[in-house]
């Protein structure tokens, strides 16, 4: 028997283990090869901010895979099930929605990139079957569960509804947004703020309670080691396109440029 592609970041979850991922907003799938072999358990691709159409995603999932790392895709609309679909039939294996405000959007994620009886997701793979190695009874048995479904909270409403979003079970990973909520509290630029940290922990609490990971990000590996001393279990660390700015400019610096 042939097997879909297994997704590691899905094992280690279900394990109660911790998992670390970048981003990448350009489209060099060479990017995230390159994450991939420097260890990173995932990439994330993000379609919310970068200059990503299905053809670069194509590209970019077989960087991932080039490197040994798993394809995360982050959807521009959290309740465009198309996008869902499109995005897991190029092969990415996870998909991160924006601004997950209620349980009503943990569920459209839900149905959208899981396949009946879990939810509804239109039959179109190929990748995700090897190109039809696998077959597709084969496929509908194992393709669910190597799908991993993460949100960010970054709104108000959505730290008010937490609890419940997390006790629903619908989701894998809920992923604390601090820049937008530091957006949504009144003090943009404000990670750190008192309110935005007191969200943060709210959330922590919530996923703690219901057995769901939360998911942080971090700007300094120092504060990575604080996150996951706090209980969170997904830890992201910037992008690709920062380490190149900052080792830029610590060279040049040192130089006297």
């Amino acid at each position: 028997m042939t097997s879909v592609r297994p997704n590691p970041v899905k094992t280690t979850l279900d394990a109660g283990g911790t998992i670390y991922s970048s981003s990448v907003r350009l489209t060099d799938p060479g990017l995230c090869e390159i994450l991939g072999y420097a260890g990173f358990d995932f990439v994330l691709l993000d379609g919310e901010h970068g200059a990503m159409d299905p053809s670069s995603i194509d590209r970019l999932v077989q960087g991932c895979f080039a490197g040994g790392t798993v394809p995360i895709v982050r959807v521009l609309k959290n309740n465009d099930a198309e996008a869902v679909m499109h995005a897991l039939d190029l092969g990415v294996q996870g998909i991160l929605i924006p601004h997950c405000r209620t349980v009503d959007d943990a569920q459209a994620l839900r149905t959208a990139a899981l396949y009946s009886p879990e939810g509804n997701r239109g039959f179109g793979p190929a990748r995700g079957m090897k190109w039809g190695r696998v077959s597709s009874e084969d496929y509908f048995r194992e393709i669910n569960d190597t799908v991993v479904l993460l949100a960010l909270v970054e709104d108000i409403e959505g730290v008010e509804n937490i609890e419940e979003i997390a006790a629903s079970g619908l989701l894998d990973v809920l992923w604390v947004g601090t820049g937008d909520l530091a957006m949504a509290y009144g003090y943009p630029g404000e990670r750190d703020h008192p309110e935005v940290k007191a969200a943060a922990e709210r959330i922590l609490a919530a996923c703690q309670d219901h057995g769901v990971a939360a998911g942080y990000p971090a700007r300094t590996p120092e504060e990575a080691v604080w996150a996951a001393d706090q209980g969170y279990r997904a830890i992201g660390f910037a992008g690709a396109e920062a380490y190149v700015m900052k080792q830029s400019r610590v060279f040049l610096d040192t130089v006297g440029r």
